[in-house]
């Protein structure tokens, strides 16, 4: 059975892009607060960084 894709509002992605400039690792409990305060599981935050981290790469 297929995932649905996770749309990210606005607000959500604007505050991941603000932390993933100070730091582009979190740690787990980073995650963890970043997660609940944007009401997302801690496994989209941790995927969006992933992938974050990988357009950041493919750039240079």
């Amino acid at each position: 059975r297929k995932r649905t894709r996770t749309t990210f509002s606005s607000a959500q992605v604007y505050e991941l892009e603000k932390k993933f400039q100070r730091c582009q690792y979190l740690s787990a409990v980073d995650r963890l607060n970043l997660a609940a305060a944007l009401s997302m599981s801690d496994v989209q935050v941790k995927r969006w960084f992933q992938n974050r981290r990988c357009k950041e790469r493919h750039r240079a």
